[in-house]
């Protein structure tokens, strides 16, 4: 499967919205609701741009499947905020491939290890997706998206 990756802007929050909202679990457990509107994309990729985060749309075949923000520090450590895949694609193994192609592009560009911080305050979490990736686990702590509060663990991957 070859992946494409576009920078979220103007041209496709629309494609990007659609893969946020397919995934309602997702913003329930994490931001606290079922549906997130076009104000909610740009104010999040505007946030991620200023903090030096990179958002993009992941697309096959010039089709939207997924999303992917993350950055490389400049330690030479990445940091992976969301790798999210249209529910309609989930538990086919493309969102193992995903994570491969991101982990293989990084590590071309120098990168040593990949953090995430997954949060695990529900009992569905994707734990046990990162860990058979090779993430360990390193600490617990509380990270705030929008209005919600939520516990995470800090994994790491070294590279």
């Amino acid at each position: 499967m070859l992946f494409t990756e576009k920078k979220i802007n103007i041209s496709n929050y629309e494609q990007a919205l659609k893969v946020y909202n397919s995934n309602k679990e997702f913003l329930l457990h994490h931001l606290g609701k079922t549906f997130v509107d076009k104000s909610f994309i740009v104010n999040e990729v505007k946030e991620m741009e200023e903090h030096g985060f990179s958002s993009n749309l992941i697309c096959v075949d010039n089709e939207p499947i997924g999303i992917l923000d993350y950055m490389i520090l400049p330690s030479h450590d990445a940091y992976l905020s969301l790798l999210m895949l249209d529910s309609s694609m989930q538990h086919a193994g493309i969102g193992t491939n995903l994570y491969l192609y991101l982990e293989r592009k990084l590590a071309d560009e120098g990168v040593k290890s990949i953090r995430i911080d997954v949060v695990n305050d529900y009992e569905t979490n994707v734990i046990p997706f990162w860990e058979a990736l090779g993430f360990l686990g390193q600490k617990e702590t509380f990270l705030t998206w929008g209005e919600k509060t939520s516990k995470v663990l800090v994994m790491i991957k070294s590279l």
